[in-house]
Protein backbone atom coordinates (compact mmCIF):
# COMPACT_ATOMS: atom_id res chain seq x y z
CA UNK A 1 0.00 0.00 0.00
CA UNK A 2 1.18 3.32 -0.86
CA UNK A 3 2.76 5.88 1.87
CA UNK A 4 0.83 8.67 2.22
CA UNK A 5 3.47 11.32 3.06
CA UNK A 6 2.35 14.93 3.38
CA UNK A 7 3.30 15.79 -0.20
CA UNK A 8 1.16 12.79 -1.42
CA UNK A 9 -1.67 13.92 0.20
CA UNK A 10 -0.95 17.87 -1.10
CA UNK A 11 -0.42 16.54 -4.54
CA UNK A 12 -3.85 14.75 -4.04
CA UNK A 13 -5.88 17.72 -2.62
CA UNK A 14 -4.89 20.09 -5.18
CA UNK A 15 -5.59 17.62 -7.64
CA UNK A 16 -8.82 17.98 -6.49
CA UNK A 17 -8.80 21.58 -6.40
CA UNK A 18 -8.52 21.40 -9.99
CA UNK A 19 -10.86 19.08 -10.82
CA UNK A 20 -13.45 20.60 -9.01
CA UNK A 21 -12.38 23.76 -11.08
CA UNK A 22 -12.42 22.01 -14.02
CA UNK A 23 -15.94 20.45 -13.42
CA UNK A 24 -17.60 24.41 -12.64
CA UNK A 25 -15.59 26.04 -15.38
CA UNK A 26 -17.21 23.45 -18.01
CA UNK A 27 -17.46 24.94 -21.53
CA UNK A 28 -17.94 21.98 -23.59
CA UNK A 29 -21.47 20.23 -22.67
CA UNK A 30 -24.23 19.19 -24.61
CA UNK A 31 -26.36 21.32 -27.12
CA UNK A 32 -29.47 22.37 -25.93
CA UNK A 33 -32.57 19.60 -26.20
CA UNK A 34 -35.91 20.69 -27.67
CA UNK A 35 -37.81 19.93 -24.61
CA UNK A 36 -34.99 22.11 -22.52
CA UNK A 37 -35.05 25.29 -25.22
CA UNK A 38 -39.48 24.62 -24.57
CA UNK A 39 -39.26 24.49 -21.13
CA UNK A 40 -36.46 27.80 -20.53
CA UNK A 41 -39.01 29.89 -22.97
CA UNK A 42 -42.12 28.95 -21.27
CA UNK A 43 -40.45 30.24 -17.81
CA UNK A 44 -39.75 33.43 -20.11
CA UNK A 45 -43.54 33.99 -21.59
CA UNK A 46 -44.56 32.70 -18.06
CA UNK A 47 -43.04 35.87 -16.11
CA UNK A 48 -45.29 38.48 -15.14
CA UNK A 49 -42.84 41.39 -15.27
CA UNK A 50 -41.70 41.87 -18.75
CA UNK A 51 -41.07 40.33 -21.82
CA UNK A 52 -38.29 40.11 -24.30
CA UNK A 53 -38.61 42.75 -27.58
CA UNK A 54 -39.70 40.17 -30.46
CA UNK A 55 -36.45 41.47 -31.97
CA UNK A 56 -34.23 39.97 -29.04
CA UNK A 57 -36.72 36.67 -28.41
CA UNK A 58 -36.08 35.97 -32.10
CA UNK A 59 -32.02 36.41 -31.72
CA UNK A 60 -32.50 34.15 -28.69
CA UNK A 61 -34.68 31.46 -30.28
CA UNK A 62 -31.84 31.28 -33.25
CA UNK A 63 -29.25 30.50 -30.60
CA UNK A 64 -31.13 28.23 -29.08
CA UNK A 65 -31.86 26.20 -32.21
CA UNK A 66 -28.06 26.61 -33.13
CA UNK A 67 -26.48 25.66 -29.53
CA UNK A 68 -23.37 23.33 -29.33
CA UNK A 69 -23.18 23.57 -26.01
CA UNK A 70 -19.82 25.20 -25.86
CA UNK A 71 -18.56 28.02 -23.93
CA UNK A 72 -18.73 31.62 -25.45
CA UNK A 73 -18.00 35.11 -24.83
CA UNK A 74 -20.47 37.89 -24.91
CA UNK A 75 -19.27 41.40 -26.05
CA UNK A 76 -20.99 44.50 -24.86
CA UNK A 77 -20.50 47.47 -26.26
CA UNK A 78 -22.25 49.96 -23.35
CA UNK A 79 -22.71 53.28 -23.07
CA UNK A 80 -21.71 55.22 -19.26
CA UNK A 81 -24.73 54.76 -17.35
CA UNK A 82 -27.08 57.49 -16.40
CA UNK A 83 -27.31 55.69 -12.75
CA UNK A 84 -23.55 54.89 -11.88
CA UNK A 85 -25.79 53.31 -8.37
CA UNK A 86 -27.81 51.22 -10.47
CA UNK A 87 -24.60 50.27 -12.39
CA UNK A 88 -22.64 49.46 -8.97
CA UNK A 89 -25.66 47.36 -7.81
CA UNK A 90 -26.14 45.87 -11.01
CA UNK A 91 -22.40 44.42 -10.91
CA UNK A 92 -22.78 43.35 -7.62
CA UNK A 93 -25.74 41.35 -8.28
CA UNK A 94 -25.21 39.94 -11.79
CA UNK A 95 -21.09 38.59 -11.14
CA UNK A 96 -22.35 36.12 -8.20
CA UNK A 97 -25.25 34.79 -10.24
CA UNK A 98 -22.37 34.83 -13.25
CA UNK A 99 -19.95 32.69 -11.21
CA UNK A 100 -22.89 30.66 -9.89
CA UNK A 101 -23.17 29.22 -13.57
CA UNK A 102 -19.14 29.13 -14.47
CA UNK A 103 -19.28 32.59 -16.19
CA UNK A 104 -16.58 35.11 -15.65
CA UNK A 105 -15.96 38.74 -17.01
CA UNK A 106 -12.79 38.35 -18.78
CA UNK A 107 -12.56 41.85 -20.18
CA UNK A 108 -13.93 45.19 -19.37
CA UNK A 109 -11.78 48.55 -21.50
CA UNK A 110 -12.83 52.15 -22.39
CA UNK A 111 -11.69 53.46 -25.56
CA UNK A 112 -9.30 56.84 -25.61
CA UNK A 113 -10.13 57.79 -28.70
CA UNK A 114 -11.76 57.09 -32.27
CA UNK A 115 -9.95 55.59 -35.44
CA UNK A 116 -11.79 53.67 -38.56
CA UNK A 117 -15.76 53.28 -37.93
CA UNK A 118 -18.33 53.93 -40.63
CA UNK A 119 -19.67 57.51 -41.11
CA UNK A 120 -22.59 58.42 -38.69
CA UNK A 121 -21.50 55.87 -35.90
CA UNK A 122 -21.99 56.57 -32.63
CA UNK A 123 -18.93 55.82 -30.41
CA UNK A 124 -19.17 53.74 -27.07
CA UNK A 125 -17.46 54.39 -23.61
CA UNK A 126 -16.65 50.71 -22.28
CA UNK A 127 -16.52 47.42 -24.04
CA UNK A 128 -17.22 44.33 -21.63
CA UNK A 129 -16.34 40.92 -22.77
CA UNK A 130 -18.11 38.02 -20.33
CA UNK A 131 -17.51 34.67 -20.70
CA UNK A 132 -20.88 32.14 -19.83
CA UNK A 133 -19.84 28.04 -19.58
CA UNK A 134 -22.93 27.99 -21.88
CA UNK A 135 -25.88 29.04 -23.54
CA UNK A 136 -28.11 26.74 -21.38
CA UNK A 137 -26.34 28.74 -18.41
CA UNK A 138 -27.68 32.42 -19.96
CA UNK A 139 -31.54 31.45 -20.34
CA UNK A 140 -31.06 29.23 -16.35
CA UNK A 141 -29.98 33.03 -15.33
CA UNK A 142 -32.71 34.92 -17.63
CA UNK A 143 -35.05 32.55 -16.03
CA UNK A 144 -33.98 32.64 -12.80
CA UNK A 145 -35.71 33.79 -9.27
CA UNK A 146 -33.47 36.70 -9.18
CA UNK A 147 -34.38 37.66 -13.48
CA UNK A 148 -36.37 40.46 -12.61
CA UNK A 149 -34.08 42.36 -10.44
CA UNK A 150 -31.09 41.95 -12.73
CA UNK A 151 -33.34 43.46 -15.46
CA UNK A 152 -34.79 46.13 -13.30
CA UNK A 153 -31.07 47.17 -12.69
CA UNK A 154 -29.43 46.80 -16.03
CA UNK A 155 -32.27 48.51 -17.59
CA UNK A 156 -31.67 51.02 -15.08
CA UNK A 157 -27.38 51.34 -15.14
CA UNK A 158 -26.84 51.69 -19.11
CA UNK A 159 -28.55 54.07 -21.43
CA UNK A 160 -27.84 52.19 -24.16
CA UNK A 161 -25.99 48.90 -25.56
CA UNK A 162 -24.91 46.33 -28.48
CA UNK A 163 -24.60 43.19 -27.17
CA UNK A 164 -23.58 39.53 -29.30
CA UNK A 165 -22.32 36.55 -28.62
CA UNK A 166 -19.02 35.07 -30.05
CA UNK A 167 -16.67 31.75 -30.27
CA UNK A 168 -13.12 32.24 -29.66
CA UNK A 169 -10.87 31.45 -33.04
CA UNK A 170 -7.81 32.28 -31.38
CA UNK A 171 -6.38 33.75 -27.83
CA UNK A 172 -3.26 33.09 -25.50
CA UNK A 173 -5.38 33.46 -22.57
CA UNK A 174 -6.03 29.69 -21.43
CA UNK A 175 -8.08 29.80 -18.42
CA UNK A 176 -7.51 26.08 -17.75
CA UNK A 177 -3.47 26.37 -18.13
CA UNK A 178 -3.31 29.31 -15.86
CA UNK A 179 -4.52 27.77 -13.07
CA UNK A 180 -3.40 24.68 -13.20
CA UNK A 181 -0.01 26.67 -13.05
CA UNK A 182 -0.71 28.90 -10.26
CA UNK A 183 -2.12 25.48 -8.39
CA UNK A 184 1.18 24.13 -9.27
CA UNK A 185 3.19 27.54 -8.00
CA UNK A 186 0.70 27.26 -5.13
CA UNK A 187 1.77 23.23 -4.45
CA UNK A 188 5.68 23.91 -4.59
CA UNK A 189 5.45 27.29 -2.38
CA UNK A 190 3.12 24.79 0.59
CA UNK A 191 6.14 21.94 -0.15
CA UNK A 192 8.67 24.11 0.29
CA UNK A 193 6.99 25.94 3.69
CA UNK A 194 5.70 22.45 4.86
CA UNK A 195 8.56 19.97 4.44
CA UNK A 196 10.22 21.38 7.73
CA UNK A 197 7.82 19.68 10.09
CA UNK A 198 7.88 16.78 11.27
CA UNK A 199 4.38 15.45 10.26
CA UNK A 200 4.62 16.91 6.70
CA UNK A 201 6.81 13.64 6.08
CA UNK A 202 5.28 11.40 8.44
CA UNK A 203 2.40 8.64 7.30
Amino acid sequence: MMRMTGPRVLIAVLAVFYGVFVWWYGGAGKPLTPEETAHYFALLDGRTHSHPNPSLRAAMETLARNDDGREFFMVNLIDDPEDPEAAAAYNRLIIPELLKRGGIPVFLARPFGRFMEPEGLEGWDQVAIVRYRSFRDLLEMITSERAQEIEELKAGSVSKTHVFPTHVQFSFIWVRFIVAVLLVALGLALHLALRRFAFYARN
